[in-house]
């Protein structure tokens, strides 16, 4: 398999390396840690990584040895330590900004966009995605172009842009089958698996999530948390009454979870495996899952509390059902999940309950390029700053500003402010 291939090639260069030291020893190490992720070897790789934490946090990203700092982040979020990833990506994207060094951005910008969605931070998600598709086009880095549009279609299938989504999925797969970039087939399956499975076709989002299970096996992806479909094929195959492929792939995840640690594959399992349950066992399964989850992925939160109170509707516990699908509801509306918010709303509604309308006046009304505007303006940078670090006039930014502040409501800077921190 394709990661096992990986794991033994990084193993000869990282032994080969030592009689070299330095830079190049660091790097074969992060090349082998990187491997050991993709196979699912996760103590083996975090073994690796930590001790390199606190070197890869003194390297000038703009230096000789700034290249080290490229992988880093996203291993480091798929192995669980997203604080860690944050700062070295933060750090990344705030030099290549000052030093206006464009080509350094896209992938950066891409993997935070990934770390930001999963945050529950979806306007940033948003405007980080958009910035990397741009930049790696205007810079004509293909591999990382696909990456970055299959990025922004996740965020999209997530808040049910459907449009925007399929052609940015189909723009990745025609960029990354141009230069061989074959990852992103799997990367764009989960994404269309993700947006079908939103808008209520299962037997279609189950197709597309196959392909992500043959993929899996074929490379020998090892760690779920890597390209996150596996629950989402799951609840595809409950819906569409496919349950012993169900319980094959919910037992296949828990065993995955197990092997490498895996928080995610964990809480998500156990949502699955409430799923499963009958009469009233699926309460133990669904407050396990939640309590795994707690507030880290609010998007993965909702939609267990979403499958709880569905659960508790069906076994005619409708006022405990209504109390955890509101909880739902709202947080499916912080994060611009339309068509998962009404979901909730149309639960809410079988319970006997009419909910609310969406209160509206989110930043994810503003385009990729207002949300970027806002979110360094609010930051406390001056327009002429804002455009410098986004590589455009301060007349542009000026012209974005006046469309953020008329489509929040808001006046000043001052008022900005606590609008983005809240929403963003």
């Amino acid at each position: 398999m394709l990661f096992d291939l990986v794991v033994e090639t990084a193993r000869r260069a990282a032994r080969l390396s030592r009689a070299v030291g330095g830079p190049v020893e660091m790097l074969t190490a992060l090349a082998l840690a990187t491997g050991l992720t993709l196979a699912g070897q996760v103590e083996e790789a975090r073994r690796i990584f930590e001790p390199l934490i606190p070197v890869l946090e003194t390297i000038d990203p703009l230096g000789e040895a700034g290249a080290l700092l490229v992988t880093a982040p996203g291993n480091l979020l798929w192995i669980g330590d997203a604080p860690a990833a944050a700062r070295m990506l933060e750090r990344i994207v705030r030099a290549a900004r000052g030093a206006s060094a464009v080509t350094m951005l896209p992938y950066p910008l891409a993997i935070l966009a990934e770390l930001e969605l999963r945050r529950g931070r979806v306007a940033t998600a948003h405007a980080c995605a958009a910035e990397a598709v741009q930049l790696a086009a205007e810079t004509r880095q293909t591999a990382v172009t696909s990456f970055s549009l299959v990025t922004l279609a996740r965020v999209e299938a997530q808040r049910g842009l459907e449009v925007e989504c399929r052609a940015h999925v189909a723009a990745a797969l025609e960029a990354s089958r141009r230069v061989g970039a074959t990852s992103i087939e799997n990367y764009a399956a989960a994404v269309l698996g993700l947006l079908e499975l939103s808008l209520g076709r299962p037997e279609l989002a189950a197709a597309h999530l196959d392909v992500c299970a043959r993929l899996e096996i074929e490379y020998g992806l090892g760690l779920p948390d890597v390209v996150p479909w596996n629950a989402n094929l799951i609840e595809a195959y409950l819906r569409v009454g496919r349950t012993a492929e169900a319980v094959r792939e919910l037992e296949r995840l828990e065993e995955q979870g197990r092997a490498t640690g895996s928080r995610w594959a964990a809480a998500t399992a156990a949502r699955c495996r409430g799923l499963l349950a009958h009469d009233g066992a699926y309460e133990l399964a669904m407050e396990q899952a939640l309590e795994l989850q707690g507030d880290s992925e609010p998007f993965e939160r909702a939609r267990t509390e979403l499958c709880l109170g569905r659960c508790r509707r069906h076994s005619r516990h409708r006022a405990a059902a209504r109390t955890v699908l509101h909880e739902a509801l709202a947080r499916f509306e912080a994060l611009g999940a339309d068509l998962w918010a009404e979901q909730a709303r149309a639960e809410l509604r079988a319970t006997g309950e009419t909910p609310a309308p969406s209160p509206g006046g989110s930043l994810l009304r503003l385009t990729p390029q207002e949300l970027q505007v806002a979110l360094i303006v609010a930051g406390g940078a001056t327009n002429k700053e804002a455009g410098a670090a986004l590589f455009i006039s301060p007349k542009t930014v000026e012209f974005h500003l006046g469309h953020v502040y008329s489509k929040l409501g808001v006046r000043s800077r001052t008022e900005l402010v606590p609008r983005v921190a809240a929403l963003s």
